[in-house]
């Protein structure tokens, strides 16, 4: 039995946070459901769709990472949308087409950064600690190797810093690694609120 919301988002990671932070704001009409990254988003839209009690569904909010520009990343979405013959979003964060039934929202993961991670660094970057990554990440910077994804390996390196290190960012959400009420996450929080 599908809940009245469906939100869709790209991988484990993200589901495991979504459903944290869905708790912490209080909704229980929100079901998550991890579409399994952009390339495989139209194939579970088209599946979804055909779930025998969908037409119950009053929401499908789909998330992704902006992974570079963000127009670029609600187009996407919005093409996917429209090919499996969901109700276009009228904004990347905003509420969909009146009267169309499901509703259809997107909201692009962006801001200081371009995934989740970017916005989950931003809440412990004030903390005694996010010196100590950010010495980390100099250090291996400066041995001329870089870092391919610099936010990944910066939250992997705060999840370090806590009594289970060996836990994805998801569940480090789950066991409050994160701080879900800093204001980095105010976006999401009102997103999840509106839908």
């Amino acid at each position: 039995m599908l809940k009245p919301v469906q939100l869709l988002v790209e991988g484990k990671d993200d589901l495991n946070f979504f459903e944290t932070l869905i708790r912490a704001v209080g909704r229980t009409d929100i079901e998550v459901q991890d579409y399994g990254g952009r390339d495989r988003l139209r194939r579970y839209l088209r599946g979804l769709r055909r779930v025998a009690n969908f037409r119950k569904v009053r929401v499908v909010a789909i998330t992704r990472d902006a992974d570079g520009l963000v127009e670029d990343a609600a187009r996407s979405l919005r093409d996917a949308v429209r090919q499996v013959g969901l109700p276009e979003p009228v904004t990347r964060t905003g509420a969909g087409a009146d009267g169309a039934s499901p509703e259809t929202r997107i909201h692009i993961l962006s801001g200081d950064g371009e995934m989740l991670e970017s916005l989950l660094n931003r809440t412990v970057a004030d903390t005694p600690e996010a010196a100590c990554v950010d010495a980390f990440v100099k250090c291996v910077e400066d041995t001329g190797r870089g870092l391919r994804n610099p936010s990944k390996s910066r939250a992997h390196a705060w999840i370090a810093t806590r009594d289970h290190p060996e836990v994805s960012v998801g569940v480090a959400a789950q066991k409050n690694y994160w701080p879900l009420e800093h204001g980095a996450l105010d976006e999401l929080r009102a997103f999840l609120r509106s839908l």
